[in-house]
């Protein structure tokens, strides 16, 4: 799929990606990663997380920005995102917080060419022990304004300790921090070798 100088073309459904993560994490919380490219496809599986391209459009050549003309994929991440207020408002998946852009992964997806409409700026859905959050980004250079569903470990967004007080906790949080700060949140369309 290379997309279009039409129109957005669509990847994936980014519902049915947070439902299987659902269904293969089960309704109690589990230590497990799941294999990512069960989920859906294409993905980029990095191990502890994953990014699933949703949809991809061309960007202007008349050098206007991202969502210009047509609004890009901006009303595709308006309706994914109703959707999955809508879809997933409550029960085992259900709105967490924001995502901080000054730090972390958020941070790591501002780098990676997040485009921002406004507040609230990333909403995060969890899903057991995983956040999901939609990023929609451009990359200027390769001519593509993309959008992904990104799925990480909850504790990247959301630290909450274990054994509070201890230095076995310390030590936790900081593997955390390490690991998240880690995270490679950049991604390209279109993706090199086979999809998924």
């Amino acid at each position: 799929m290379t997309g279009s100088a039409e129109g957005p073309e669509r990847l994936q459904d980014g519902r049915a990606v947070l439902q299987a993560l659902e269904r293969a994490l089960g309704r109690r919380f589990s230590e497990k990663t799941p294999p990512w490219a069960d989920l859906g496809s294409p993905v980029i599986d990095r191990g502890a997380h994953a990014i699933f391209p949703l949809a991809v459009a061309r960007l202007p050549e008349d050098g206007a920005g991202a969502g210009a003309g047509p609004r890009g994929l901006s009303d595709v991440e308006l309706a994914l995102r109703r959707d999955f207020v809508h879809f997933h408002g409550g029960g085992g998946i259900h709105r967490e917080l924001d995502l901080d852009p000054e730090e972390g992964y958020g941070r790591g997806l501002v780098d990676a060419g997040a485009l921002v409409d406004g507040p609230p700026w990333y909403c995060l859905w969890s899903v057991e022990r995983f956040a999901a959050v939609l990023a929609r980004s451009a990359d200027r250079r390769g001519g593509w304004e993309t959008l992904a569903l990104h799925v990480m470990p909850l504790d990247w967004v959301r630290y909450r300790p274990v054994s509070p007080g201890t230095a076995r906790e310390a030590s936790r949080h900081r593997r955390i921090v390490r690991a998240r700060d880690a995270a490679d949140a950049a991604w390209s369309w279109p993706l090199p070798g086979p999809a998924g």
